[in-house]
């Protein structure tokens, strides 16, 4: 309603005809609502652009003047008067002027002589129609602001998440590192990094949180930030040595364990749990000790031309209290490469078969894949995108590539 009366809505009555006019009058008097009469197109007009009313009740035929047919156009052609209904008055029970009246815009028709139950309801459905789509229109703009505000939030979240990724990585000689993150939202689960502890060591992890959406990723910020290797005694991953300024690295399943104890799964505040591999690698000897937390096993990629994928490892990090961790091993021979991925690199299904891409593809893929690590990397993110066939992904892709030369 536009809010001219509190009582009720403001209708404008158009006809020629004096008489018709007061038989309307004493028709809608009862109902409360303002009421408002113009003797012409070109009066109505002046008084519906002064008075914007709720609803219009229009005679067709009125000499000299415009008709009602172009009297409607007119309104509809004013922005401010487009969406106001239009109730068309007349003797003419032909179908034609029915259907030509609807193509114009109006609402509905009440034919001469005036039947006062029938002006009563038609006049009262049809503002109760126009209320509702007003209200309607109001929810819409203001779940369009509130949607506005939510993807401008969870745009500058998935830039914060994004900051945490790897900017640079280590410079070792003998070795090349690559990675790629590809989110399935504006926010992921999923979290990696590359990082040097000291002179020896190279400590890297990738992790996937269960779920999406905005709790699993807060989960992977919290777990990426406690892996941060700050050189304090609060770092989950550096233990500060005896002379100072020197530092070594906290072995992958007690980093683990640490991890465990600080998320523990609690439904329903805490209803995730993370997957990953934690590790470590001394690159002068090339070997590489890690930690595997219910995460897929890590891809090697031998100098000779054979890939295998190396299951095993513990319970999801959150999962089990009190959890132990077993630390493995793998040693990189020059023209090695060792990669470690999140499922969704092989869960991804195709549009079309809804096929998943499967670990086999994933084995080959890195097998064959040509140029260094970085180059292995991209190319094979790219194609489980391309396998999935949309832009929306099913899951986060994580691939973490070692490679040494």
């Amino acid at each position: 309603m536009n809010g001219n009366t509190p009582d009720g809505a403001t209708i404008l009555m158009v006809d020629d005809n004096a008489t018709n006019l007061q038989i309307l009058f004493k028709t809608l008097q009862q109902t409360g609502h303002r009421l408002l009469a113009a003797r012409s197109g070109e009066e109505a007009l002046q008084t519906a652009e002064k008075a914007r009313p709720d609803l219009i009740l229009l005679d067709i035929m009125m000499p000299p003047g415009i008709d009602g047919y172009e009297t409607i156009q007119r309104l509809k052609a004013d922005e401010g008067l487009r969406e106001t209904p239009v109730i068309f008055l007349s003797s003419l029970d032909d179908t034609s002027n029915k259907v030509r009246g609807l193509e114009l815009g109006a609402v509905d028709f009440v034919t001469k002589p005036f039947q006062a139950e029938e002006v009563i309801a038609r006049v009262q459905t049809h503002l109760t129609i126009n209320r509702l789509q007003a209200d309607l229109a109001d929810r819409n703009a203001q779940l369009e602001a509130a949607n506005q505000r939510m993807k401008h939030d969870l745009d500058a979240a998935g830039r914060v998440q994004q900051a945490l990724l790897p900017t640079t990585l280590p410079e070792c000689e003998g070795y090349g590192f690559g990675w790629a993150y590809k989110p399935c939202n504006e926010l992921g689960g999923d979290a990696l990094d590359v990082f040097r502890i000291n002179d020896e060591v190279i400590a890297f992890y990738l992790l996937d949180v269960s779920g999406h959406g905005v709790p699993a990723s807060l989960l992977a910020v919290t777990a990426t930030r406690s892996l941060a290797p700050r050189c304090d005694r609060s770092s989950l991953v550096i233990e500060p040595g005896w002379d100072p300024g020197t530092y070594s690295a906290v072995a992958p399943d007690e980093v683990m364990r640490r991890l465990n104890v600080m998320n523990p799964m609690d439904p329903p505040r805490n209803p995730h749990f993370i997957t990953m591999i934690y590790g470590l690698l001394e690159p002068q000897h090339g070997r590489v000790r890690y930690a595997c937390a219910g995460h897929p096993g890590p891809i090697v990629v031998r100098a000779d031309g054979s890939a295998t994928i190396v299951d095993g490892g513990s319970a999801p990090v959150g999962l089990v209290p009190n959890s132990q961790f077993e630390v493995m091993q793998i040693d990189l021979e020059p023209g090695d490469r060792l990669f470690i991925h999140s499922d969704g690199l092989y869960e991804q299904k195709s549009q079309d078969t809804l096929e998943q891409f499967g670990r086999e593809r994933l084995r080959s893929g890195l097998q064959q894949a040509e140029g260094d690590v970085q180059q292995a990397v991209d190319h094979t993110v790219e194609v489980v995108r391309r396998w999935s066939g949309s832009d929306q992904l099913d899951d986060d892709l994580s691939l973490l590539g070692i490679g040494r030369v």
